[in-house]
């Protein structure tokens, strides 16, 4: 035998076992365990010769359920119909009360939120009067302030020249007449 049609008798090899091992996995969910005996399985092998080169083929077959079992199965399917309908009634009713209450949750979020917007911006309102109340206060304290120092400053100012004013008479045992009319002003008036 030459490596081709060696070859070639294992991918038949090789199919025929794939074929076999899905048309088994068919039976078993067909037939039940009390109707094993109707199921026949045949298996056929042939070669054919062509060119120096075999072919194997393995065909399984396996028969179906009985008449009993398809009428049965025609009136589970009739009876399967009416439950996917209610099945799916019942489905859309789900999503329509899934959709309701997302709907309704969504509006009481979106009524929580501008609840909560609108309180923000109340507090934020009040925040800033009382931030503008605040400024307000801080600015009268600080031009008390300014006044109160600019009086004590101007105080000590006059304070000064009056000195200075009262230090240009100086009082002597023996005076001029200039010396006499600086003291007669001095002590007349104030600083100017």
């Amino acid at each position: 035998m030459n490596r081709i049609g060696l070859a070639t008798i294992l991918v038949a090899l090789a199919l025929g076992v794939c074929t076999d091992s899905s048309a088994k996995g068919r039976g078993r969910s067909s037939h039940s365990s009390g109707d094993s005996h109707s199921n026949h399985a045949s298996e056929t092998h042939a070669s054919e010769s062509g060119s120096g080169s075999g072919f194997v083929r393995n065909t399984v077959s396996r028969s179906g359920r009985s008449n009993d079992e398809s009428a049965s199965a025609g009136t589970s399917s009739a009876t399967g119909n009416s439950a996917t309908v209610e099945d799916d009634e019942n489905l859309r009713r789900i999503r329509k009360e899934k959709e309701a209450a997302r709907a309704k949750r969504d509006a009481e979020v979106l009524a929580a939120r501008k609840l909560q917007q609108t309180a923000d911006e109340e507090k934020r309102r009040q925040q800033a009067e009382q931030a503008a109340i605040a400024a307000a206060d801080e600015n009268k304290r600080r031009d008390a302030e300014a006044k109160v120092k600019n009086r004590e400053l101007a105080m000590l100012d006059r304070q000064k020249r009056q000195a200075a004013w009262e230090a240009r008479c100086d009082i002597k045992p023996v005076m001029s007449d200039e010396e006499i009319a600086i003291c007669k002003e001095v002590r007349s008036r104030p600083a100017p």
